[in-house]
C-alpha cells in the first residue's frame, strides 16, 4: 500500500512540474505598446514569447517584440 501512494505521489509531482501555464501577452512595435493581447500557453516565459510572437505574425499583425505575463 505504501508503495502505490509513492509512486501517486511521484506521477503527480511529476506531472505539476511539466504543467503548461497561460500567459497574457503583449505586442509591441518600434519599441511601444501596439494595443490588446494573446494568451498562450506554455512551460515558461521564454517559451510563451516565442509562441506569441508567431501568433501575431500568424494573425497579420505588426510585431517587433512581445512581452509576456
Amino acid at each position: 500500500m505504501k508503495k502505490i501512494a509513492v509512486t501517486l505521489f511521484v506521477l503527480a509531482a511529476s506531472a505539476t512540474a511539466h504543467a503548461d501555464r497561460t500567459y497574457e501577452c503583449y505586442r509591441y512595435v518600434d519599441g511601444k505598446p501596439a494595443g490588446g493581447f494573446v494568451k498562450v500557453s506554455a512551460a515558461s516565459k521564454d517559451e510563451a514569447e516565442r509562441k506569441a510572437f508567431q501568433k501575431y505574425k500568424d494573425m497579420g499583425e505588426k510585431v517587433h517584440s512581445v512581452n509576456c505575463h
